[in-house]
């Protein structure tokens, strides 16, 4: 691995808006980010430009999902409402809006092609159609309040994992639980991911402790203790090839680790504000020549690109 201190290939200036989450579009070519302030905006990764902004909400956006099926995206805002955007070029069309009311930091996730899974009231998990947009059923663990608030949700397959303010994660196949899991060491749990396989996961929270898990036919069993300089991963994202892990980091850095050995391979530091999102893309970018172009949203406006460990490197 080169010693030398890893630098962003590109910045995309966002001006008067503050990103908070990024997702890609499934072509690559286009990334969408959600600002602090309820806009969508739409850049362009060819001519590394923003083409379009949306008022989406007058709140923060906390997140952004694809539905392919649907060619439309997905937009949840901090006071729990979800709009579906039909997308038409670099335009976005609202077409039908889901209120939750639920407030809290559990962002959406999408399960299997035609469901979405959001918090409910407390340790609740509700399930919704992308067809009819009805309510179609709610995952409740039913544990007497003891796991907390619903922080975030991952699925895979017919697996779905909820990781709760209790530092324990309770894992779901189809509509019963398999199996939980508890962390204490994290403090308190609030990132999570799985690899595409169903082998192994990963979650941390504001501790300085990242833990991965074993899975084996939706048993979780600890698997690693990494310890970090400084506490804190608010966001956990694998590269689509579960080659590389990054964490974003509260001392302002992002951390890349290889999934298989978990060792430290970069730190990205050239966030001094701070870094709010994290988004690899599925596909290659082909304006940067990039296999998963890295996208990193900071407080001070900007987005970094990075195009590190695809095959350049010694990953």
């Amino acid at each position: 691995m080169s010693k030398k201190l890893p630098s962003p290939i590109f910045t995309l200036k966002c001006d008067k808006y503050t990103t908070y989450c990024l997702k890609f579009y499934s072509n690559s070519e286009i990334l969408y980010a959600g600002t602090l302030s309820g806009e969508i905006l739409v850049w362009n990764l060819e001519s590394n430009r923003l083409k379009n902004e949306i008022k989406a909400s007058s709140v923060c956006i906390m997140t952004l999902e694809l539905l392919i099926k649907q060619n439309q995206l997905v937009s949840q805002d901090k006071v729990g409402e979800i709009k579906c955007w039909q997308i038409d070029g670099i335009e976005l069309k609202l077409h039908h809006t889901l209120s939750t009311q639920i407030i809290g930091f559990c962002k959406i996730a999408l399960y299997k092609t035609n469901m979405l899974l959001c918090k409910g009231e407390k340790s609740i998990m509700n399930c919704y159609s992308t067809d009819s947009y009805d309510k179609i059923t709610d995952f409740n663990p039913c544990q007497d309040d003891n796991l907390g608030e619903l922080m975030v949700i991952k699925s895979i397959g017919d697996y779905i994992f909820c990781g709760y303010e209790a530092n324990i994660v309770v894992v779901w196949q189809e509509d019963h639980i398999v199996n939980q899991c508890s962390f204490p060491e994290l403090d308190c749990l609030m990132a999570m991911d799985v690899d595409q396989n169903v082998t192994k996961g990963i979650c941390a929270g504001s501790s300085n402790v990242i833990n991965t898990f074993n899975i084996t036919d939706g048993n979780l069993s600890l698997h690693k203790n990494i310890k970090i300089t400084n506490p804190g991963v608010n966001i956990l994202q694998l590269r689509p090839d579960d080659k590389i892990v990054a964490a974003a980091c509260w001392d302002l850095t992002v951390r890349l680790f290889s999934w298989k050995t978990m060792k430290l391979l970069a730190v990205l530091d050239s966030h001094s504000p701070g870094v709010l999102s994290i988004a690899y893309s599925e596909l290659s970018v082909t304006f940067w020549k990039a296999k998963y172009l890295l996208a990193v949203a900071n407080k001070d406006n900007k987005i970094t690109l990075w195009d590190i460990y695809n095959g350049k490197d010694k990953d």
